[in-house]
């Protein structure tokens, strides 16, 4: 008996000793700190913008420079580099001076303008390399078929490999470009062949109206001592008149 009343009171005390707990308010729960986000070990971890595993990345640019476009040939221009702004031109430039591959695109460039110019190497040539034009984008874009299927949010990235202007606008490529230039060397191919057609067609018709005019000129001259019609005419009736 005695050893029941010493669990019976234990347990008033301990209902006792918890019943002040149960009565006021439970503190609030600590917050749980957020887990840091999962790197893609795949990502491409030398860009500002990583690119996860599954995306297209753009090329990534050998040296993006601020240069003066000092001369041009038919697919090559060649620039005076002002400012290195990234990477690195050694090995590409001499004396200051680096040419970069366009292709056709060159005729876009102004001889004197200032550019920047993000380029690449070229992998089948191994020179460097850059675009005037933004890339197309691919045909029919996310109307294809299971193109947004992947799990992947892609970002948008536009290519470094690229031709801009000081401001940071694009060059002007639209068909008509080169001719902005040639202005005035289309006027002159145009005017000046039917200036001269106009010149000839006046000198035709001048020579024409002297050599009418000198025909004249000689026939008036080879009939001054022949009589007039009117004079033949009034002798031939006086001769009738006789005759009568």
């Amino acid at each position: 008996m005695v050893r029941i009343g010493a669990v019976v009171f234990a347990g008033c005390v301990a209902l006792a000793a918890g019943a002040p707990a149960a009565a006021g308010d439970l503190p609030e729960p600590a917050p749980v700190p957020s887990l840091p986000p999962i790197e893609d070990p795949d990502a491409q971890s030398d860009r500002l913008v990583p690119v996860p595993s599954g995306c297209l990345a753009p090329d990534v640019e050998q040296s993006v420079f601020v240069g003066t476009l000092l001369i041009a040939d038919a697919v090559t221009a060649r620039y005076q580099i002002d400012q290195v702004l990234s990477g690195s031109v050694a090995g590409f430039s001499v004396d200051g001076m680096i040419d970069v591959r366009y292709g056709d695109e060159v005729r876009f460039l102004d001889t004197g303008q200032r550019y920047i110019v993000g380029a690449g190497i070229d992998a089948e040539r191994g020179v460097l390399a850059s675009t005037v034009r933004a890339p197309a984008p691919l045909f029919g874009g996310n109307e294809i078929a299971g193109v947004d299927d992947a799990d992947v949010d892609c970002p948008s990235i536009g290519t470094p490999i690229r031709t801009l202007l000081l401001d940071g606008t694009s060059v002007e490529s639209g068909v008509l470009t080169p001719l902005r230039d040639a202005e005035k060397s289309i006027l002159r191919a145009v005017f000046v062949p039917a200036g001269v057609a106009f010149a000839v067609l006046v000198g035709l018709v001048t020579l024409k109206h002297l050599v009418f005019a000198f025909g004249r000129s000689v026939r008036d001259l080879s009939v001054t001592d022949r009589p007039s019609r009117r004079e033949r005419r009034r002798a031939a009736l006086e001769r009738l008149e006789r005759a009568g």
